[in-house]
């Protein structure tokens, strides 16, 4: 017994010594940048650079601790087979009460994406929806000459009156697209090619003829980095050459901060815009005819230029128009004008003390509003005098979508109900009397009736009530040990509402809870909520998060080494910042595509738009940088301090928030933080901000994902 106590003793720290990763050394450069008399050093500027040298050595050294984590799961197969069976043994069938659409009211054609294992991008095939036979239409791979590029089908836009179509595609999901013309009679690409788009671009037929707005054509090589500038209006005839389209309108912001929008409603294109009035920058609604090639805008609506103040076209009716507002009401309301007399508004639907969402047409003569109230989905339809023929409330937990129908001679639509943990459940509802029932029935490998969401409220930092879902088991034990996967967003209004996932309900079937904070800077609860997350005040968003897991851990639903955090774009700035902030409070985070060099932002593409500029602020303000540093993650990282485990997830491609962001976010991690924690990359080739991967890259970066998320909470799917 003494040898063996002796022996205990001598190797005690090789036994309980908790390992250390080795990081590669990441070069340094001597920079240092000047704000307001401030010196910002800077040594990983070098990477913003992609064709830096250093750069593909440097991923090389990530790669291989990537590359050993992943021949570290050991179960990966069995997960691959679990998550295959989510997605795939998932069977749907049509009710036999089940009113069809008159065929004569549905598309006329039938899209759809085909893949070919041995190319990184897919076809498009087509047919007449009474056809038997697909027929290919674009074979992705011909549209690049670079073989190992993936090209995606961002959106199609038919014209059945004349059989034609555009198709907007994109390179490795960046943000430029390019629109290709086909005739569908016979299957032929047309020689009009639509460059210098971008994903905010608009497209809209007239007769034969386009609608388009586009951009400078970007400075080569800098097509990751550069911010679009100097937006245009133009018109295309068929069977021309772009170069000879003709200029109609042209964004008097040349910068490419602001930017125009207009859409085509009863042949009359509505703009929205901003403009001079008695020299002073005000914003205003327009619209033009359409009726012949003229642009003639129309001014109909003049109104602050405050990017609080939200105003949308929402329905054209003759000369009156809807409009969706803000403006003197937080929880918005429906105002209408007639065009004929500018800026004489009315009130066409009230502000209530819930929040308006959505405002939709509802066949031939209704509109549906769509409003939430503490998790719940509420409906109201009115006709178009404004009376309230019909409310109608959802379930808590659950969200109403595609509540729209834009044909006017049919008497039936549909509309699902999407949830955290179970597929989209269809209903048919009747135009007429507003009675709907199931459409089909839903079968599903799992028990969906033994889970639930429920609806809480916490208290954040300065003592704010915050609301969050927690989707689980009916039957969790609040017992201080749950894993818990804590997601989250807080930019821009953006609400994170309930959208079923495959992937995270079998993290909820093997015990897991998923929570969802509707956190300021969010939409959660109307505009004023979000105000309250934006610019000087972004702060609010990272502490109403940080509550939410403190709140997770004192009503003791689950620990430390338990609680996991993500967050994609906006929401990988607020994880990232959080665990900087915060870091005794999480065991594991995955940041995705994240802008964390908050201070450097700016000089890149989108984060230098209005909207970015209106979220963040600007480092050329002195309040707006010192507000930024503070919650910079990059430059809020300190020495030997024990982070929790890191997997950051970026596109090498994506130029919304390019790549550098997470590499000098990461180096600055591997060089500054404990290295007894996990910090490395998972980089997806060929993909932008907006996706295009290919179907195994996909399924790779999920699995990866995943695998990380249940190793690190310790949960046992085997």
């Amino acid at each position: 017994m003494r040898k063996l106590l002796l022996l205990l003793i001598i190797y005690a720290p090789v036994i309980f010594a908790q390992k250390s990763y080795k990081y590669p050394i990441t070069p340094k450069d001597s920079i240092v940048d000047m704000y307001f008399n401030e010196q910002i050093y800077d040594p990983y500027q070098w990477m913003e650079n992609p064709n830096d040298p250093r750069l593909g050595d440097w991923l090389d050294a990530q790669n291989a601790i990537t590359k050993k984590q992943a021949n570290q799961q050991t179960r990966y197969w069995e997960l691959r087979k679990q998550i295959a069976s989510m997605y795939n043994d998932v069977n749907e069938s049509t009710m036999d009460d089940y009113i069809k659409t008159d065929a004569k009211l549905l598309n006329k054609y039938v899209f759809e994406k085909r893949w070919n294992k041995n190319h990184s991008s897919p076809d498009l095939l087509y047919k007449l929806r009474d056809g038997k036979m697909f027929r290919t239409l674009i074979e992705g791979q011909r549209l690049s000459p670079d073989e190992n590029d993936h090209i995606a089908f961002a959106k199609i836009g038919v014209n059945e009156d004349k059989d034609l179509v555009y198709v907007r595609t994109n390179v490795n999901g960046s943000d430029w697209q390019t629109a290709y013309l086909f005739d569908l009679k016979t299957g032929t690409q047309l020689p009009d090619t639509i460059k210098y788009i971008r994903s905010t671009s608009s497209i809209e037929w007239h007769g034969k003829n386009l609608y388009y707005d586009r951009y400078a054509k970007p400075e080569q090589g800098r097509e990751l980095l550069e911010k679009a500038k100097r937006q245009q209006l133009y018109y295309h005839k068929l069977g021309t050459s772009q170069l000879q389209d003709r200029l109609m309108f042209e964004n008097p912001d040349t910068t490419g901060t602001d930017e125009f929008r207009y859409s085509a409603v009863n042949k009359r294109l509505f703009f929205a815009y901003t403009t001079k009035v008695n020299k002073e920058m005000v914003r205003a609604f327009a619209v033009s005819d359409m009726s012949d090639e003229k642009f003639a805008l129309k001014n109909f609506l003049y109104f602050p230029n405050v990017d609080s103040i939200k105003i949308e076209a929402k329905l054209a009716h003759g000369d009156t128009v809807l409009l969706k507002t803000n403006w003197m009401a937080p929880n918005e309301r429906i105002l209408m004008l007639d065009i004929k007399k500018p800026n004489k508004l009315s009130v066409f639907v009230p502000e209530y003390d819930i929040n308006l969402r959505e405002v939709n047409q509802l066949g031939k003569d209704k509109i549906a509003c769509i409003y939430r109230n503490k998790g719940q989905n509420i409906a109201l339809i009115f006709n178009f005098s404004g009376e309230l023929l019909k409310r109608i409330d959802f379930p808590k937990g659950k969200k109403v979508n595609y509540f729209f129908e834009t044909n006017e001679e049919t008497e039936y639509t549909n509309f699902c109900v999407s949830s955290f943990y179970h597929p989209d459940l269809w209903y048919q509802i009747s135009l007429k009397n507003f009675d709907f029932k199931p459409m089909e029935s839903v079968w599903v490998p799992f028990n969906a009736e033994a889970l639930e969401t429920r609806y809480v409220e916490y208290e954040s930092k300065d003592g704010t009530v915050v609301p969050m879902y927690l989707t689980c088991k009916k039957n969790t034990k609040l017992n201080g040990k749950n894993p818990v996967l804590l997601y989250g967003y807080g930019g821009y209004g953006v609400t994170v509402e309930p959208r079923f996932d495959q992937s995270t309900t079998l993290f909820l079937l093997h015990g897991g809870i998923l929570a969802v904070p509707n956190i300021r800077g969010g939409g959660g609860l109307g505009n004023d909520w979000a105000l309250e997350g934006r610019r000087l005040k972004k702060q609010n968003a990272i502490n109403d998060f940080i509550g939410a897991a403190e709140y997770l851990i004192k009503e003791n639903y689950t620990n430390r080494e338990k609680l996991a955090i993500n967050g994609a774009s906006h929401g990988g700035l607020l994880v990232a910042s959080a665990i900087i902030q915060r870091p005794d409070l999480f065991k594991a985070a995955i940041a995705e595509a994240g802008p964390y060099d908050m201070l450097r932002g700016g000089k890149y593409t989108a984060l230098s738009v209005a909207i970015n500029l209106n979220e963040f602020g600007t480092v050329n303000n002195l309040e707006d940088f010192e507000n930024i540093k503070s919650y910079s993650p990059l430059h809020t990282i300190e020495t030997d301090v024990s982070y929790p485990n890191v997997l950051l997830i970026t596109g090498d491609h994506d130029d919304r928030v390019p790549p550098f962001h997470t590499f000098k976010f990461l180096s600055a991690l591997q060089e500054k933080g404990d290295s007894k924690s996990l910090y490395h990359l998972y980089l997806t080739p060929g993909s932008g901000h907006g996706g295009a991967l290919t179907p195994q890259d996909a399924v790779d970066k999920l699995l990866y994902k995943y695998y990380f998320l249940f190793d690190q909470l310790g949960i046992v799917f085997y």
